[in-house]
């Protein structure tokens, strides 16, 4: 085995090592939509990351982050005026 080869095969290894780290690590996932109908799945490593996204995202009635963003706020019926 030369150098070359030596080295390469430590570049696999180091690939490997990685992989196998990153897959370690425990994942939650969320589904968060852009539009009505575009959703991008987003991933967290980080526990307390999760819960402060699920904490911001969940609805809560009239005070609802997402409620007051949306078009009629969040009602599906036509408002009479």
């Amino acid at each position: 085995m030369n150098t070359t080869e030596a080295f390469l095969d430590s570049i696999n290894q180091s690939i490997a090592n990685a992989e196998k780290q990153s897959n370690s690590i425990p994942r939650m996932g969320m589904n968060v939509y852009l539009d009505k109908s575009t959703m991008v799945m987003q991933t967290f490593t980080d526990p307390s990351a999760f819960a402060h996204a699920k904490k911001v995202t969940a609805r809560k009635g009239q005070s609802s982050c997402l409620r007051n963003v949306l078009d009629g706020n969040g009602s599906l019926q036509a408002k009479k005026i």
